[in-house]
């Protein structure tokens, strides 16, 4: 093995090699330094916060409540980790790719400190995000990352919000797969009358967001659950809810994985979940491999949304959503990692375009969009304040929703 005072010779002969690499980093340094240096970009937290009209349409913003050491992630990745761990050790890859994305505001926060929601509520409330839509994670009776959600409950924070059950395995891959499973979400017809139990303080809540009285509850992938068995699981909600006074639950389910079999699951319908929407335009169309040594997919979806094939009509009912971003290099330590470019132009499009397909085609009393995310940092989906770029995606989101006003 080479011993340090080696590597450091040979990353200095190496660019005598060649011209183009000499270029390539003396480009590469100057994009780190306009990264840490560069203000021009950013916009200040808005001096006229938003306020709603009657018409406007309830935006949701899925929330990870991640940022809080759980002893699953010291035991899987060592003490103290927390998202924030491959946020902070995330670089460049490419000129122009904008790494670490770092947090202005509350900074690196712990989600549980007292604060942090109430300012992350504050924040929201003042672009025009109605509500969040929280992950819940829970297997078969085991609950993690809960602590999060239970503080918001037993809160005064005046704020909507439902749950995405995220029911997928917990890997150290971050994609819900069969390798290096953490937690395994193995499924059982009887874990019904638990789960309800486990999420009635919840849902009984006079904050948590229902449609016609009956509670949202999204899953986020069924796939994972053998059909029959999740037809009677839900039916067995259903009862429970009856049986306390709730008329059902109001159950829909993310298109991950191209998921398309909504009714026959007995889901009323869908909520579009971007990147995934996504990769069947990526596979048709050529994706850029831009970086010489650690090759990243980068896609620019300005053609996708010119073209308006997020607004592709489907046979089934569909809340749309949209991100403003998307690079999950923090997470893959650049292998096999995805970078989605949406410009501002981009995402000013794509909002304005999915608020005003949803006034047409759903009851006043149903208008939703989501939003992918507010906090997923090691995914570059955020809507939360940056240190480079500042309220900038806030402040579309209210300038969107102010325009689409009838």
């Amino acid at each position: 093995m080479l011993s340090l005072i080696q590597k450091i010779k040979k990353l200095i002969t190496f660019p005598k090699r060649s011209w183009k690499t000499i270029l390539f980093f003396r480009e590469y340094i100057a994009w780190i330094d306009e990264i840490r240096t560069d203000k021009t970009q950013f916009v200040p937290f808005t001096e006229q916060p938003y306020e709603r009209a009657t018409d406007d349409t309830k935006v949701f913003a899925f929330y990870l409540p991640q940022f809080h050491p759980i002893p699953e992630n010291d035991s899987a990745y060592g003490k103290g980790f927390t998202e924030w761990t491959n946020v902070a050790a995330a670089v460049p890859q490419f000129i122009g790719h904008y790494q670490p994305k770092l947090p202005y505001d509350l900074g690196f926060y712990n989600i549980l400190q007292s604060g942090v929601m109430e300012r992350q509520v504050e924040i929201a409330q003042a672009y025009g995000v109605y509500g969040f839509c929280f992950y819940y994670y829970w297997f078969s009776g085991k609950k993690v990352l809960e602590k999060p959600l239970e503080y918001f409950l037993h809160s005064n924070i005046d704020f909507h919000f439902h749950f995405c059950w995220a029911n997928e395995n917990w890997s150290r891959q971050w994609d819900g797969g069969n390798k290096e499973v953490i937690l395994e979400q193995s499924f059982h017809e009887s874990d019904a009358d638990l789960f309800f139990d486990d999420i009635l303080p919840f849902v009984k809540d006079k904050r948590y967001e229902k449609i016609g009285e009956r509670p949202i509850l999204v899953v986020y992938n069924p796939q994972m659950f053998d059909k029959d068995v999740f037809l009677r699981f839900a039916r067995r909600l259903n009862e429970l809810a009856i049986l306390n006074g709730i008329p059902g639950f109001y159950l829909m389910s993310t298109n991950r994985n191209s998921f398309v079999s909504f009714k026959e699951y007995g889901f009323e319908g869908a909520v579009d979940f971007p990147p995934n929407t996504l990769w069947p335009y990526c596979r048709n169309n050529p994706i850029r491999q831009t970086h010489p040594y650690n090759p990243i997919s980068v896609l620019e979806i300005h053609d996708y949304l010119i073209q308006k094939q997020h607004l592709q009509d489907v046979d089934y009912s569909v809340f749309k959503s949209c991100l403003p971003g998307w690079d999950n290099t923090p997470r893959r330590r650049y292998t096999g990692a995805q970078c989605i470019l949406v410009s501002e132009e981009d995402f000013r499009m794509w909002l304005t375009d999915i608020i005003q397909w949803t006034k047409v085609h759903h009851s006043s009393e149903n208008q939703y969009i989501y939003i992918n995310a507010w906090n997923e940092w090691a995914e570059g989906a955020i809507l939360e304040p940056s240190i480079r770029y500042g309220y900038k995606n806030l402040e579309i989101l209210k300038e969107c929703l102010e325009f689409c006003r009838t």
